[in-house]
């Protein structure tokens, strides 16, 4: 009976152990690339989807919250005109490429179709995580569409992090961050943003904050999208930030 009753506690000892051992003693999640893939093609023409993507692995809370934050963020990308239902991955996939067959037999049209995605982690802290995602995506139009996002993640509480939630000091990163374009865009401190003519401005007069904020690194990124403060041949905007320069104006991961 003693024998049973130890080799019973020994088995639930090892038990215990893997479901431990698959959670790294750091505390850091573990993930690997993933890649996704599909296309659909009328003649020679075609429509192609390709999204590469971190997956976080082990039996983890967080691992699973960020998976459906990441998926989720996936399936919008593919939302085309004013759907916006979220669905599983495959089925937004199906419908994108749908949407491009049914395109072509109603337009006479040799157009094809296309939608990049390429996420990756960009820093990862003990509460904190950070993922970009570069987007590439043609639908027809005068020229492709390139696209940055964040998504920043409070690990401790899996919750998503609003950009109004990194920001400890609004005015004084905006000042900042004024700075940091002028320098940029080589625009002198005695020549109004507004009076040179070439940025899109709130009210047409005030310099603002971009959409896309996130930590690489030890750097804190401000990266405003074309068209999103100036016009498409003007490019993207991207202020690097470092950690001596933001202390006490956002947060630290």
């Amino acid at each position: 009976m003693k024998n049973s009753r130890l080799i019973i506690l020994i088995f639930l000892s090892l038990l215990l152990f893997s479901c431990q051992a698959k959670i790294p003693e750091s505390g850091v999640l573990e993930f690997e690339p993933k890649k996704f893939e599909k296309e659909a093609c009328v003649g020679k023409e075609c429509a192609i989807i390709s999204l590469t993507y971190p997956f976080f692995t082990g039996q983890s809370e967080s691992a699973d919250f960020l998976n459906v934050h990441v998926e989720q963020q996936l399936v919008m990308f593919l939302n085309i005109g004013e759907n916006q239902e979220i669905v599983p991955l495959d089925s937004a996939a199906s419908t994108f490429l749908d949407a491009y067959v049914a395109f072509r037999k109603d337009f006479d049209s040799l157009q094809e179709w296309e939608i990049t995605v390429d996420a990756k982690v960009t820093l990862q802290g003990q509460k904190l995580i950070s993922l970009v995602f570069d987007t590439f995506s043609f639908t027809g139009g005068a020229h492709p569409n390139t696209y940055r996002m964040y998504l920043n993640f409070d690990i401790a509480k899996n919750s998503p992090l609003k950009k109004e939630d990194l920001i400890l000091d609004k005015n004084a990163l905006l000042t900042l961050a004024e700075s940091k374009f002028r320098e940029y865009h080589d625009v002198p401190d005695s020549v109004a943003l507004a009076e040179e003519g070439t940025f899109f401005l709130e009210n047409d007069k005030d310099f603002f904050l971009p959409a896309a904020m996130g930590f690489e690194g030890e750097e804190f990124i401000l990266f405003y999208n074309p068209y999103e403060i100036g016009p498409y041949v003007m490019g993207p905007t991207e202020l690097r930030l470092i950690k001596e320069e933001i202390k006490g104006l956002v947060i630290f991961p």
